[in-house]
């Protein structure tokens, strides 16, 4: 769906709001305002990412863990290295050793894991 001009800038203003209640530590404000961001269109990466900064910073890392995520699923490569990086720490953090090794993977640029073929 595309968004209108003035959907653009609602959600541009939203989005800036957000990313300035973050640098000011006001984790609270930036998920209300993000909640206000009906149809996030190609900002859709964005919000996931401030999502998961804030869930971060509240120490809600299963909530950050899948804002990222999603948000690197959104992002083609390279753009999406870095929030594998951040996710392989998360799942590390969480001893979650295979995910951390898998996310490091595609941090570094290997694709997700193929599924091996079935011998005949």
């Amino acid at each position: 769906m595309e968004l209108g001009r003035m959907q653009i800038v609602r959600t541009v203003k939203r989005l800036s709001a957000a990313i300035g209640y973050l640098e000011l530590g006001m984790t609270r404000q930036a998920l209300a305002a993000l909640e206000g961001v009906d149809e996030p269109g190609p900002f859709a990466a964005l919000v996931e990412m401030l999502r998961g900064e804030a869930a971060r910073r509240e120490d809600r890392l299963d909530d950050a863990t899948r804002s990222f995520e999603a948000a690197a699923r959104m992002l083609p490569e390279p753009g999406s290295r870095a929030i594998w990086l951040a996710l392989s720490s998360f799942h590390q953090q969480a001893g979650n050793t295979g995910l951390a090794i898998e996310s490091l993977a595609r941090a570094r640029g290997a694709g997700p894991p193929q599924a091996k073929p079935k011998a005949n």
